[in-house]
């Protein structure tokens, strides 16, 4: 593992087409709500789940249905928060009785060992349809949750697709209730990261590229972003989730561009001489931070969400790099080598007072958790290979995440809700495991995706 810029250089060796243009995320609104059970302190535990059959009004229809348990029981599963119910003969016919009588017999489901009930029905009108969704508190017996989502589609497939988003939304939705900060889920979020391998260049000859993709958040729906034939890399995600900024050589040098994700339209960001990378968007989507080296030393900066206005933000004659915001936007974790070995550095965002955050081994992509008391970031401290750690702000409580791999991981970037992490394997895998580094899960492999798949960042 090697500084941000370094890592460029390492990996140098266009035209640009669009290949797909991600829809508006579904909304909806809360169209009723009950109480719901907080433990003293938080949640000691996750709350079993029943999830009912979703309830088709056309008739029967088994891949649909089969997709919507899979995918709410992922989402809720993977929440931390949840515990789904093995599907069940008694619970298919408790569910079949309830509909019926029109009405929740709590008490039959408190026996079926259910904390927290979700129902669904899916009234489909050939290319529009309606889905609504809702939780219940078996032992308050009340609602908590219910919201309805309207779907449009062109194909059985988009159907499903715009399925999985609802439930996805409302999964998260879900989680908000039940999180300390009111933080909701990561099932509606998406994943950037660079693919690397052999194509034919803008020349037609043969070499290795790298180009930005994006996945939903469990590893479906893989698509292309960039046709540059090149090297596009370290992708970035701005606070509304709806535009990526990402460093391309498609002009043969170092230039930051984004790409907007409703208009599927791509610009150049900063192209200033010399080097333009490894940009983090502020919290208020105003500006970045960015390293260039337009005065000749790779420096940070930070300019306009337009690129105007570059104003340079440290002032040393070492390479500094890989900038991230504090959540309140008033700090600056960035990597600095001037101190030999790369260390994590903060200042403020003015420019003003400096200090050191990490003191051992080589260190690289920090990123401030949304919950703003953590950083993650990738080390070599302690021996045994670049490895993904975690710590406070100020460099203590720091811990090895990532010590059970073989290899060296690198690039890690926080989900949305704080409790994840996103990673690139030392296999060329894309994983993602919980903030304490347990149950890793693989999201890219090569049935999904050829080559290599590396620097993921996880959209808001």
């Amino acid at each position: 593992m090697i500084l941000q810029l370094n890592r460029i250089l390492f990996v140098l060796g266009g035209g640009i087409g669009i290949l797909f243009s991600v829809l508006p995320r579904t909304m909806a609104q809360p169209t009723g709500e009950g109480s719901i059970r907080v433990t003293p302190g938080g949640f000691q535990k996750e709350l079993s789940v029943g999830i009912a059959e979703l309830d088709v009004t056309t008739g029967r229809d088994n891949e649909l249905e089969v997709q919507y348990v899979k995918t709410m029981a992922y989402d809720l599963e993977f929440s931390d928060y949840f515990k789904p119910l093995p599907n069940s003969a008694q619970m298919a016919a408790q569910h079949a009785r309830d509909r019926e009588l029109q009405a929740i017999d709590y008490g039959a489901w408190q026996s079926l060992k259910a904390e927290i009930l979700v129902k669904g029905r899916f009234d489909d009108s050939g290319n529009a349809g309606t889905i609504h969704l809702y939780a219940h508190d078996i032992y308050e017996q009340a609602s908590i949750l219910a919201l309805r989502y309207d779907l449009v589609y062109d194909s059985r497939e988009r159907k499903i697709r715009e399925i999985r988003r609802a439930v996805h939304a409302f999964a998260d939705k879900l989680v908000q209730k039940y999180d300390d900060m009111g933080l909701p889920g990561c099932a509606h979020s998406y994943i950037a990261f660079e693919n690397k391998q052999r194509r034919a260049d803008t020349a037609g000859n043969q070499k290795l590229v790298r180009e930005i993709y994006i996945m939903d958040y469990d590893g479906r729906n893989i698509r292309q972003i960039t046709q540059d034939r090149n090297l596009a890399i370290s992708p970035a995600w701005s606070p509304d989730g709806r535009k990526l900024v990402y460093t391309s050589f498609r002009q043969g040098l170092a230039d930051l561009y984004i790409y907007d994700l409703d208009s599927g339209q791509i610009r150049v960001l900063s192209a200033f001489p010399g080097l333009n990378s490894a940009a983090s968007w502020a919290p208020d989507g105003r500006s970045l931070a960015v390293t260039l080296s337009r005065d000749g030393n790779p420096e940070i900066y930070v300019i306009g969400a337009n690129g105007s206005n570059p104003r340079r933000i440290t002032h040393t004659k070492a390479v500094e790099t890989s900038p991230t915001w504090s959540k309140d936007g008033s700090t600056i974790f960035f990597i600095s080598d001037r101190y030999g070995a790369p260390q994590i550095m903060g200042i403020t965002a003015d420019g003003g007072r400096n200090w050191r955050v990490t003191r051992g081994g080589h260190n690289d992509d920090p990123e401030v958790s949304p919950r703003g008391d953590k950083l993650v970031y990738t080390s070599n401290q302690g021996g045994g290979g670049f490895n993904i750690w975690t710590s406070n702000l100020d460099g203590s409580d720091a811990r090895n995440l990532t010590g059970d791999l073989r290899g060296n991981s690198e690039h890690p970037s926080w989900a949305p809700d704080g409790r994840h992490i996103v990673f690139g394997a030392p296999d060329g895998r894309i994983m993602v495991m919980d903030a304490d580094g347990s149950d890793k899960r693989a999201l890219t492999t090569s049935s999904r995706i050829p080559g290599t798949n590396h620097s993921p960042s996880w959209g808001p």
